[in-house]
């Protein structure tokens, strides 16, 4: 009994020290569903912290510096915050009369262990070796780039990094061209900018402003600091929530976690009190819709599910038990509908189809990819078809979900041109699924390249797979036939023409016109099973620069609203190893074995009709 008493102390104890000790990650859950502005769309601030800090690191979780904790975004954002000695400034009140505050983020706050955090990748070799970066694996921290010098080669004169950076911004503002390092360079600036607003409070708004005609939301700063009285808060309500917000912060401050719980849920029961009389302010369910598809990632875990899916399906094939293809048959499906749970999250809360970015497309053509051979598997019980299409799907999941720098997973307001739902699903969808279609085609014919490569002829296999590439070509064919003739009736609705020669829609014909060169090929008994899969591979590099290269690349034209940046470098790279695989494959004894079989068959067959 004694010593069953006593562990009830010491776990009392330990218990109290706990709620007395600083804040953990978990006490700042409930500042995950405020809503806050950003970019043009109200969101919660979980959605925020994600996003800004994906810009700042690539990456929207890490430890923090002084304890080794692993923290969520919101709790890292707000840490940030709050730890920003700016705020205890006897001059923090001079920050409401300035336009830039960036420029005072180091006169106002001593560096501490976040600016001494490496955040900041420098990938571009020339920019690292520009500032001294190489020694530190390419990844400097704010302190590195507040202090680094760079030699601008307009005027051959070292000047501080950040100075050139504001220099590089003015040009690009006058119209003037940069090269590529100061490119990159003005890249990283407004990383090391945009950490800076995050911390100074700068990126968070919080309230919508009274009576604002263009919907302002005041930032948190200005709640922070600003000296309200009766005639700017008539009724004290933002002087209530400064005065939690206050205490909310000095509680964090002092270490006080229970403290700072009751500070926040009355601070964040203020907000949502106030916020719809002030003006439009979204409800907790939406903000709480959004939260949820942040946290259950539903792509992230259809890409699981799908590489499941697919080496279950490879080993299936190489040992033939059943138990094997009913487990990847389940797998296949729980990331179909984990997919279609993700697109539907992501329609309510962005109020359109999901195909307005790269992100979305790339995830919509892994979705269709994988119906379009789930269909054939269960028409045909073809499993290499379903096998392909599994690789396929998981290559472009995988692909959206690591990719934030160059894949922009953000919802983002629609662009003006965009804002029709109707010509939205039927254009860009139409055109999105013909790429599916030709992907698909694209992995089967890799399928049967395979055969070729590393096997010997297998002629039925071969010539049932080379089926399915046709019929995949020929539905891809279909889709983006009909997809140009609907962005013709959208150009003219639109732009009042319906066909300008925009790259858009010059590569979208050189891709109908490529893949209809392929199709009379084979129809006309030009190109065999072997032929067909080569052109099936290689054409897909149409697809891809009307898709990536012409918004990526090319970075010209009326459809700048999906323009990008970057991976052009492993593009290339994966179509180069594209290139050399159908080379060797065709090259292959096993393929010349196919080419002689199937003139035999020709010869033979002519024959017959000759006889006849």
């Amino acid at each position: 009994m004694r010593r069953l008493t006593c562990s009830v102390v010491v776990l009392l104890c330990t218990a109290s020290l706990v709620s007395a000790g600083a804040p953990r990650d978990e006490d700042f859950d409930d500042w995950r569903s405020l809503p806050v502005q950003s970019g043009g769309r109200r969101k919660p601030l979980d959605t925020l912290a994600r996003e800004s800090l994906r810009l700042i690191r690539n990456r929207a979780d890490f430890p923090d510096p002084k304890t080794g904790e692993r923290l969520g975004p919101t709790a890292l954002w707000l840490k940030m915050l709050f730890d920003w000695q700016g705020w205890q400034h006897p001059q923090r009140s001079n920050l409401l009369l300035l336009t830039n505050w960036t420029g005072e983020y180091f006169h106002l706050h001593k560096a501490d262990q976040w600016d001494q955090a490496r955040l900041f990748r420098v990938d571009f070799l020339p920019l690292r070796s520009a500032l001294g970066l190489n020694t530190d694996g390419g990844i400097a921290s704010a302190v590195q780039l507040a202090n680094a010098q760079v030699t601008d080669s307009r005027t051959d004169t070292v000047i501080p990094f950040v100075a050139w950076a504001r220099k590089l911004s003015e040009l690009e503002e006058s119209g003037e061209a940069l090269n590529e390092i100061e490119k990159r360079g003005l890249e990283l600036a407004n990383r090391y900018w945009t950490y800076q607003h995050l911390r100074m409070g700068r990126m968070i708004e919080v309230l919508p402003l009274r009576g604002s005609e263009t919907q302002d939301w005041m930032p948190i700063a200005t709640l922070l600091l600003a000296e309200l009285d009766e005639t700017s808060d008539p009724g004290g309500k933002l002087r209530r929530a400064q005065q939690l917000l206050r205490g909310t912060h000095a509680a964090y401050r002092s270490g006080d976690a229970a403290a700072f719980r009751k500070t926040s849920g009355d601070f964040l029961a203020a907000l949502r009190l106030n916020g719809p009389e002030l003006g439009p302010y979204p409800t907790a369910a939406k903000m709480s819709l959004e939260v949820a598809y942040n946290t259950w990632a539903p792509f992230r875990m259809a890409w699981g599910l799908m590489l499941t899916a697919f080496v279950t399906l490879l080993l299936h094939l190489g040992s033939g038990w059943r138990t094997l293809h009913w487990g990847a048959m389940t797998a296949y499906v729980a990331a179909l509908a984990a997919t279609i749970a993700g697109f539907a999250l992501r329609i309510t809360i962005a109020g359109r189809p999901p195909v307005t970015n790269m992100y979305e497309s790339v995830i919509y053509v892994g979705f269709g990819v994988a119906l379009l051979g789930l269909v054939l598997e269960l028409v045909t019980r073809q499993k290499h078809v379903l096998a392909a299409a599994s690789a396929v799907a998981t290559v472009a999941l995988i692909l959206a979900d690591n990719c934030p720098t160059i894949l922009d997973p953000s919802v983002q307001p629609l662009q003006p041109v965009l804002r029709s739902n109707f010509w939205l699903v039927t254009h860009v969808m139409t055109i999105t699924l013909s790429y599916a279609a030709f992907a698909l085609a694209m992995g089967i014919a890799n399928v049967t390249l395979g055969y070729l490569l590393f096997r010997s002829a297998h002629h039925a296999a071969i010539a049932g797979l080379s089926r399915f590439t046709y019929k995949s070509l020929q539905v891809g064919v279909l889709l983006l036939a009909a997809g140009v003739i609907l962005g013709g009736i959208w150009a003219d609705y639109s732009w009042g023409r319906f066909w300008g020669w925009d790259p858009k829609e010059v590569w979208a014909l050189v891709a109908l016109l490529g893949y209809l060169a392929v199709l009379h090929a084979r129809y006309a008994g030009w190109v065999g099973h072997r032929g067909l899969a080569a052109l099936s591979a290689v054409c897909f590099a149409m697809v891809i620069m009307a898709w990536y290269g012409v918004n990526f690349v090319l970075g010209a034209g009326l459809h700048s609203y999906g323009f990008g940046a970057g991976g052009a470098g492993y593009v290339a790279g994966g179509l180069a190893l594209q290139m050399l695989y159908v080379l060797a494959a065709i090259n292959s004894g096993a393929s010349r074995q196919v080419d002689r079989e199937g003139a035999d068959r020709r010869e033979s067959v002519a024959m017959s009709n000759a006889g006849a």
